[in-house]
């Protein structure tokens, strides 16, 4: 009779005995396995925690090395500073005013302006004769009427069915697809001579783009500005002509067809927003300091954000909780690159504006920046001193920004060398995986071999003692063994 239990036949542990050895046999390779898949998943998320804080680092670059921002003005009016905002393009907005808004990039000359709002852009406002109502049959026939400005560059045309309604057109030219920014709205007057009209107001503003409105059906005369056959129904009162918007600079006219000038000075966009009736309001374009000093800081916090992730992973702790890249030669290089340019001089910039530190900037022990003492009021003095120069620092082709831009993007870029390294890492793990698949089969195999070794051995002890059983039966049974004499 078969065996079905290690031990059965011989009365030997050997169940607990094959547990132990296959415990034995996998515990060693087991722990390699498992310290090595977690050095990896470690060294993971360490080069994760690095790469997040280094496009900080990059995003803070990306302004540092940009010369429009470096060399960015601001505009004042009235001398208020506001809270200025800075767009893509390195142009700065102030706080609002009640007649004028101002931008200024840096291409801006520093300079002072007195600047008055002496008319608004404006577009047409047409009104039609006098009809009975809005349910008034406009024309018996079909036609279209054709709405354009005067110079041409914007037209659309609306059909007018025959049997239309002044109401019917109304609402046929401001639901048009293609209408340009002509509405039409039906006036009633009330009272006791009650009188409707058909406005149309056109929201293109500027003296060339007057509303003209004609038609191909005599019938539509009623409604247009240019008749067909008669005499046109709509005017335009000089007060409601299209017409440009006007400053004066420093005494001089200037002109534009909408509320905002985008040449009028250069390098400054100026938007008129109320007439100030005379009223001149003073516009400075000067060097924002403050915008320059504000990213050169970002930067340095972005920069010490990065050092101190860096330091936690190398950290070497005593007590066995070192970071997860100590000994790392991939950050070391990349701490030592960076360092290096920022420690280093620029070429192209001026002496005594050449270095961070001739801007008040230095390493400190644990490898971060940080104002020397007086440091900050030294920065403060090179931007009022000379701002170009502290820009050129930075921002020039052989600057800081473009130097450390370039360094960082070996490292962040798609197949840059954290990339690289990620990757290698990967795979790793993807060898691990491996390897346990393959250490399981082997103990699969490790541990049928063994029951079959043991369960041989435990078959024939079982037999053994059956013999022996047997023979002592026999033996019992002879004379002089314990049988009868």
């Amino acid at each position: 009779m078969g065996i079905s239990s290690l031990g059965v036949g011989s009365g030997l542990a050997l169940e607990d005995l094959v547990t132990q050895l296959v415990q034995a046999e996998r515990k060693p390779r087991m722990e390699a396995l498992e310290q090595r898949q977690n050095t990896v998943d470690v060294s993971l998320s360490g080069y994760s925690k690095l790469k997040s804080a280094l496009s900080k680092v990059e995003d803070s670059l990306e302004l540092l090395s940009n010369p429009r921002e470096m060399n960015s003005r601001t505009a004042l009016i009235n001398g208020a500073p506001g809270s200025a905002s800075t767009n893509e393009e390195g142009e700065t907005t102030t706080t609002p005013n009640a007649y004028l808004s101002a931008t200024a990039n840096s291409n801006a000359p520093a300079a002072s302006y007195d600047i008055s709002v002496e008319a608004l852009a404006q577009g047409s406002k047409a009104k039609s004769g006098t009809f009975t109502s809005a349910s008034e049959v406009v024309s018996s026939t079909a036609g279209t009427l054709t709405f354009a400005t005067e110079n041409g560059e914007s037209s659309f045309g609306v059909a007018v069915d025959a049997g239309a309604t002044l109401q019917d057109i109304a609402n046929a030219i401001n639901s048009s697809n293609d209408n340009y920014g002509v509405s039409a709205s039906v006036v009633n007057t009330g009272g006791s001579n009650s009188e409707t009209r058909l406005v149309f107001s056109s929201s293109v503003t500027g003296a060339d783009n007057e509303l003209v409105v004609t038609n191909d059906n005599a019938e539509l005369d009623s409604l247009s500005t240019v008749a067909s056959g008669g005499t046109p129904g709509v005017t335009i009162a000089a007060d409601d002509q299209a017409s440009d918007a006007k400053l004066l600079v420093d005494g001089i006219e200037v002109f534009s067809s909408t509320n905002t000038f985008s040449d009028a000075i250069g390098g400054v966009e100026l938007t008129a927003k109320a007439v100030s009736s005379g009223v001149s309001q003073k516009v400075d374009i000067t060097t924002d300091k403050e915008g320059v000093k504000d990213t050169i800081n970002n930067f340095v916090k972005d920069y010490n954000d990065f050092i101190d992730i860096a330091n936690s992973l190398t950290k070497v702790n005593t007590e066995g909780q070192s970071g997860a890249l100590v000994g790392d030669s991939m950050l070391r290089g990349l701490r030592s690159g960076l360092s290096n340019i920022l420690g280093g001089a620029v070429g192209s910039a001026e002496v005594g504006a050449n270095t961070l530190y001739s801007i008040g900037l230095n390493f400190e022990k644990d490898g971060k920046l940080g104002f020397v003492t007086g440091g900050e009021e030294k920065l403060d003095q090179a931007l009022a001193d000379d701002f170009d120069k502290v820009s050129k620092l930075f921002s020039n082709d052989d600057g800081l920004g473009a130097k450390l831009d370039s360094y960082v993007k070996q490292y962040t870029q798609t197949g840059g060398l954290f990339e690289t390294k990620t990757d290698v890492f990967d795979s790793q793990k993807e060898g691990i995986k491996t390897e346990l698949e393959d250490f399981n089969r082997y103990m699969d195999g490790y541990e049928k071999n063994l029951r079959q070794e043991y369960q041989a051995l435990d078959s024939m002890m079982a037999r053994m003692n059956q013999t022996m059983s047997s023979l002592q039966g026999q033996l019992g049974n002879l004379p002089g063994f314990g049988g009868s004499s």
